[in-house]
């Protein structure tokens, strides 16, 4: 592999990104679940290729057939080599919201878990099935003692799965997932995007199911241009790595005045960035 690995140590829990000012709390006072540091320490993100992240287990965003395809399975299935595609037809396939597990093997990782995710109709139909998804990883990592779990963005990619419906329904299944038992046993769990919609989304929704211990945890003095900003993939970029493929939670709709007010701050911040001495 020519890319540079990362090291579990590396990759920031969302404590660290309150602290630093790069994740926003949620500005809504009610409807959060308990804020709970624990919790906070173990879940991390991580924006840029999966394949390079030097973790217990990575998720690929698999089909049915587990032959391998387009976007994020086929990256992890060109970075582990021919091994993994021989394994994984040994396996009969994968239903839609289950998962199964082989070697890793030219992955920097342990192991890989197949998750299938589904093509998208309808959230009635499809939110199940993509909750199952992450909840089958899971279990699969604690019955094989891996403590360190990374996540793609399953289904938001050819399959059509709205980024924003997505990144909800995955971080409300890993938090129902920790308050179990089993949750222990977990150390980190990372959702590792590629792209920016996929990012923006879990921005979006990760305060309001891991909301800060203590609001003045998070210091604005931090918010500074560099974790305000950014930008998306080259054209390159994509076509290396792909498109990626329980209680209810308020979450800010998309014209909500949160996304309203980021909007304006990036626009100001795009401003100073071009008039520094103003």
């Amino acid at each position: 592999m020519t890319s540079r690995l990362v090291a579990l140590k590396d990759i920031p829990s969302i404590s660290a990104l309150y602290r630093s000012g790069e994740l926003r709390p949620s500005s809504s006072a009610t409807g959060l679940p308990p804020a709970k540091q624990s919790y906070n320490d173990k879940i991390c993100t991580y924006q840029g290729d999966i394949t390079v992240l030097q973790v217990d287990a990575i998720v690929n965003a698999a089909n049915k057939g587990l032959k391998g395809g387009g976007g994020v399975d086929g990256a992890i299935h060109r970075a582990a080599g021919p091994g993994l595609l021989q394994e994984c037809k040994t396996l009969g396939g994968c239903q839609t919201g289950s998962a199964k597990i082989t070697d890793a093997y030219n992955l920097p990782s342990r192991k890989v878990i197949h998750a299938v995710g589904p093509i998208f109709d309808n959230l009635e139909e499809s939110e199940p099935l993509l909750r199952g998804c992450y909840n089958n990883s899971l279990s699969l990592a604690v019955e094989n003692n891996l403590r360190s779990i990374a996540f793609p963005a399953i289904s938001t990619g050819v399959y059509g799965y709205p980024s924003n419906d997505a990144a909800r329904a995955a971080v409300e299944e890993v938090r129902d997932f920790l308050t179990q038992p089993d949750g222990d046993k977990i150390d980190k769990i990372i959702f590792c995007n590629f792209l920016n919609k996929d990012v923006s989304a879990y921005a979006k929704h990760i305060p309001y199911v891991f909301p800060p211990l203590d609001t003045t945890e998070w210091d604005s003095t931090h918010n500074d241009l560099q974790s305000r900003i950014s930008f998306p993939p080259t054209e390159q970029d994509l076509a290396q790595a792909g498109e990626s493929s329980t209680h209810t939670i308020d979450h800010p709709a998309d014209d909500s005045p949160t996304k309203v007010q980021n909007e304006c701050t990036k626009i100001y911040l795009r401003f100073r960035l071009t008039n520094p001495a103003n």
